[in-house]
């Protein structure tokens, strides 16, 4: 009997709609960035790569804890006992980086450490709504020493059935779809805004381009600089609305200056950048005075967890044949497209899930044995299965930027540090990659995910613009040398004929002509002898000019 493909009817998805950061930092003290994120309200705890903990008590003042889970990497389980002197949102946000970290070292190999130190933060949520909606967005920061940061919103659903036209507008397009309010803490629009300010409105006072300077236009940015900026402090001045958000209560305010408006890029886009811009604010460079991170570039999709579905199969061969033409339309983020491209290859060789990907999502889409619950998160293997996922988002994620960062630095250096670097990278990324993971399902996913961004396909050129830096800096070194080693050669020939007239020239010009003034034979004493010195170093240079050809 032939299965005829049906749209999907989604239940239960989890959604982590991932931001990857590159910064034009390349050193990052994690430790001082750690604190400054804690000093500022943004981060209530902060968890490192090898597990070390700062957070803030109740007074106000730094405490540190070392989480020592107890197990082999490759159980099942870790356990793990808290102190008790740990609030409890420090527990649950520790929690959820214990979880990753287990699936994190799972992935990558111990010996290769491919991957940098990092810290990992919960980010204060937010909140969009509409006339018929309430998304409640659950931030989270991971920095990597290496001055590479992902900021993921974490969304979690549930419906009776939705369809697939909606469940791709309003979820898988969640970037594009507009909202009525938009509700974000206030330190954060805060630090956004300060650090925005100072440079602000600068294009807008241009034609084609071109800044037009004069003291009027001076004025004038400087009067919009002073209205934006009385605009947010009276914004957040405000009271604000109390959200109660996993059990806890938080109070957020409108994105500033929204308040009575109804046309404006309400998106979480713009959350994105307020969130990125507040956090780079924070980061301290390592071995730098006064030296701010600034973003480079940055990329984003959305990894998708597809748990429950209408008529969800239990058989790969069932869901393709059945969902293979929505899930395409889900890859390519469409809902109105009649005969959808083929599904790129599964890249899960298991009979668990499937997993798709291309560069504009990552899609898992997971089957039901019989004995599955109704409801996923009735399953115990739910949440580990999810973070699972994540894991292999970022893991996709960190090595993307990384090489797309090196081929923007490669193209403008900033100093002869980034450019080495930058080369260093490149010339480094194909064993990096073949060295990722110590599971093969995972590197053969990641090398088929680059290709699919394009990102490999950089490398070439990115080398070749880094090699041509890296000569043209040698050959001023070597053009800067060759005039300093002319300076050389003209003071060490002065010396030598001082010397020449000296030993030589002068004895025999005063018992040649002893009548001579002294002053008068040194000074002929050393003329004689530097037009020596001089046509034999013209006789060098014509030889080894003809030497050469």
């Amino acid at each position: 009997m032939t299965v005829q493909p049906s749209n999907l009817q989604v239940q239960q998805v989890n959604c982590f709609y991932n931001y990857t950061v590159g910064l034009d930092v390349i050193q990052v003290d994690l430790l001082k960035t750690a604190a400054k994120l804690l000093k500022s309200g943004i981060a209530r705890t902060v968890c490192f790569s090898d597990l070390k903990v700062i957070y803030l008590d109740e007074d106000g003042k730094f405490q540190h804890e070392w989480l020592q889970p107890q197990g082999r990497q490759w159980d099942n389980r870790w356990t793990i006992k808290f102190n008790e002197s740990l609030p409890k949102h420090a527990i649950d946000d520790l929690t959820f980086c214990l979880e990753l970290s287990f699936h994190e070292r799972r992935i990558e190999s111990a010996e290769a450490r491919q991957i940098p130190p990092y810290l990992r933060t919960a980010l204060p949520p937010l909140v969009l709504e509409s006339e018929d909606l309430t998304l409640p967005i659950y931030p989270w920061l991971k920095l990597q020493a290496d001055g590479i940061m992902s900021i993921c919103f974490q969304l979690d659903t549930s419906w009776d059935q939705l369809a697939e036209e909606d469940f791709i507008h309003d979820i898988v397009n969640l970037f594009q779809r507009y909202f009525d309010r938009i509700w974000v803490h206030a330190e954060l629009q805060r630090i956004d805004g300060e650090r925005l300010l100072p440079d602000a409105f600068e294009a807008e006072v241009s034609i084609g381009g071109q800044s037009i300077v004069s003291r009027k236009t001076r004025k004038l940015i400087e009067k919009m600089r002073q209205t934006a900026k009385t605009t947010l402090n009276d914004s957040l001045g405000k009271e604000g609305q109390d959200f109660k958000l996993q059990g806890e209560s938080w109070r957020l305010h409108q994105i500033a200056g929204t308040e009575d408006q109804t046309e404006w890029e309400a998106t979480i886009d713009l959350c994105r950048s307020i969130y990125a811009s507040a956090v780079a604010s924070q980061v301290v460079v390592k071995s730098s005075r006064g030296r701010s991170a600034g973003i480079q570039l940055w990329q984003g999709r959305p990894s998708i967890s597809l748990m429950r579905f209408a008529k969800q199969p239990k058989a790969k061969d069932q869901l393709f044949k059945k969902y293979g033409p929505s899930m395409s339309r889900i890859l390519i983020r469409s809902a109105g497209v009649d005969e959808p491209p083929p599904l790129p290859r599964d890249l899960r060789p298991f009979d668990d899930y499937c997993f798709h990907g291309n560069r504009a999502l990552l899609l898992w889409t997971w089957l039901r044995s019989s004995s599955a619950p109704k409801n996923a998160w009735n399953d115990p293997n739910t949440r580990a299965n999810i973070l699972d996922n994540q894991a292999r988002a970022e893991h996709f994620e960190y090595h993307n930027m990384r090489i797309a960062r090196a081929c923007a630095i490669a193209r403008s250096p900033q100093s002869d540090e980034h450019l080495v670097y930058a080369y260093e990278t490149l010339a480094n990324a194909d064993a990096v990659l073949h060295q990722s993971s110590q599971a093969g399902e995972i590197t053969e996913a990641l090398e088929f995910l680059m290709a699919a961004a394009g990102t490999t396909r950089l490398i070439a050129s990115g080398k070749e613009q880094a090699r041509w830096h890296l000569d043209e800096r040698r050959f001023r070194i070597e053009k800067r040398r060759a005039r300093v080693d002319r300076w050389l050669a003209i003071v060490f020939g002065l010396v030598g004929a001082a010397g020449l007239a000296d030993l030589v020239v002068q004895p025999f010009l005063q018992a040649t002509y002893p009548t001579w003034a002294d002053w008068y034979t040194g000074l002929f004493a050393f003329t004689l002898a530097s037009l020596v010195v001089g046509v034999l170093g013209v006789l060098i240079v014509i030889a080894n000019k003809m030497r050469a050809e």
